[in-house]
């Protein structure tokens, strides 16, 4: 599951982040722990505030709020 960075001039994890935060979006959707792990560090490394989520969490939260 972990492997180790590869040389370049940023993290895979920065990188992917920055590629989801350029398209606009509020919230990035993962469906790995791995993916969820390393995008929300990448989040914290650029202070970056978009909300990275697991489509488990994302479907709960739709089930909560439609119960309402």
């Amino acid at each position: 599951m972990w492997k180790e960075e590869e040389p370049g001039d940023e993290a895979v994890s920065v990188n992917r982040l920055r590629e989801a935060l350029a398209t606009g979006a509020q919230t990035v959707a993962v469906a790995c722990p791995f993916c969820l792990t390393m995008l929300a560090d990448a989040g914290k490394e650029l202070q970056s505030d978009v909300a990275v989520k697991d489509v488990v969490e994302l479907a709960a939260e739709r089930l909560c709020d439609s119960g309402s």
